[in-house]
C-alpha cells in the first residue's frame, strides 16, 4: 500500500517548549507514510533553533526542517514563508501551541481514501492553563459540509463549525491556493483572523468539499497567551464574516431570505462600529450586499449572547 507524504508547516515565534510538543506529536503519529515538518521560526533569540536541533526523534518517517526568518514584521509572516515549503500531496499548517492525537493523520487519511473530497476536519480538545480540558469543543456530526452548512454556522443558525488550521488537513494545491486567495483581506490577515475560516471551506465553494470527523483528534492550547484570548472577539467575528462574504459571491451561492437578512444586519451593526472605530473601518472588504439593520435580529443577537456566554462559563467550571 502507498502512503502520501503529508507537509506539516509550524510557524512559530518564542515558544520553544511548546513548538517541541507540537513536533513531539507527529513523531508519535501512527500513519506509516513520510512526514515533512516545516518549522519557521522568528523568535528574538536561538533557543527554539536549539532545542530543535538537540531533540531526538524516533520516528524514520519524520524529517524536521528549522528556518530562522528574520524579516517577520507581521503575524502572518511565517506562514507565508513556510507556504513555500508545501510540495507533497497532502499538507497543512498546525499552530505551534497546538498538537495532534496519534491517529490524527491515519484517520484523515483513510477519509481521504474514501471520500472525494480537498479537506479534512476534526474535532478540537481545548486545554486549558490548568490541565483541564473539554473535549469534542464543537457540536458537530461527522460527514461532508454543504455551502448552507457553512453559512448558517457563521450566522449562529446552526452549531459552529471548527475553523483552527490545526484540525485541518488538505490536499496542498488547494490548500496553497485557499491560503494565497485569502491574503486579499490583508487588515485581517496579517493579525491571522479569518483565513483559517476561508481555508478550511474554501473547498465546500470552490473545491471537491470538505469533510467534518466528529472526533477530538487535535488540541488547541488555551493559555494566557493565546491569540483568541487576547484579541476582541468582534474584531475576529467580522473578519470570519467578511471571509464568509467572499466565500458565498465567489460562486454566486443563492442565499435565502433568513441568510440575507441576517449578513444585510450584520453589515449594519459594523457600519455603525465602523463609526467610533478605527479598528474596524480598517477591516472593511468591499461586498455586493446592502447593510439594513433589523430589530428583530438585534434583539435575538443579544439574547443568543448572553446565552452563549452563560453556556461556555457553565461548561468551563466543570
Amino acid at each position: 500500500m502507498e502512503y502520501p507524504e503529508v507537509t506539516v508547516v509550524i510557524p512559530t515565534l518564542n515558544r520553544p517548549v511548546r513548538v517541541v510538543k507540537a513536533i513531539e506529536s507527529l513523531n508519535n503519529q501512527t500513519y506509516k507514510g513520510k512526514i515533512k515538518c516545516v518549522v519557521v521560526d522568528s523568535s528574538q533569540d536561538s533557543q527554539t533553533e536549539e532545542m530543535i536541533k538537540n531533540k531526538k526523534f524516533s520516528n524514520s518517517n519524520l524529517k524536521v526542517k528549522y528556518i530562522k526568518n528574520n524579516n517577520s514584521f507581521r503575524a502572518i509572516d511565517n506562514w507565508i514563508v513556510g507556504a513555500n515549503e508545501f510540495s507533497t500531496e497532502y499538507g497543512k499548517f498546525l499552530c505551534d501551541d497546538d498538537w495532534l492525537d496519534p491517529t490524527y493523520f491515519e484517520k484523515c487519511m483513510d477519509i481521504f481514501d474514501k471520500n472525494e473530497v480537498d479537506c479534512v476536519i476534526s474535532n478540537i480538545c481545548v486545554v486549558k492553563a490548568d490541565g483541564s480540558d473539554i473535549r469534542d469543543y464543537y457540536r458537530i456530526e461527522s460527514g461532508r459540509v454543504g455551502k448552507g452548512k457553512v453559512i448558517d454556522s457563521y450566522l449562529g443558525i446552526d452549531d459552529i463549525l471548527p475553523v483552527t488550521p490545526t484540525a485541518g488537513l488538505m490536499k496542498s494545491d488547494v490548500l496553497l491556493e485557499s491560503f494565497y486567495e485569502s491574503l486579499y483581506h490583508i487588515a485581517c490577515t496579517q493579525k491571522l483572523f479569518g483565513f483559517d475560516f476561508y481555508m478550511s471551506y474554501y473547498p465546500v465553494f470552490r473545491g471537491e468539499g470538505s469533510f467534518i470527523i466528529n472526533e477530538s483528534l487535535s488540541f488547541s492550547f488555551a493559555g494566557d497567551d493565546s491569540i483568541t484570548l487576547n484579541v476582541k472577539k468582534g474584531k475576529i467575528a467580522y473578519c470570519y464574516f467578511f471571509a464568509l462574504l467572499k466565500l458565498i459571491e465567489s460562486v454566486n451561492f443563492k442565499i435565502n431570505k433568513k441568510q440575507a437578512s441576517m449578513i444585510r444586519h450584520k453589515l449594519s451593526t459594523f457600519r455603525i462600529r465602523s463609526l467610533f472605530s478605527r479598528e474596524y473601518r480598517e477591516l472593511n472588504s468591499m461586498n455586493s450586499y446592502r447593510p439594513r439593520l433589523s430589530l428583530i435580529e438585534l434583539v435575538f443577537s443579544q439574547i443568543k449572547k448572553s446565552y452563549i456566554k452563560l453556556y461556555y462559563s457553565v461548561r468551563d467550571r466543570r
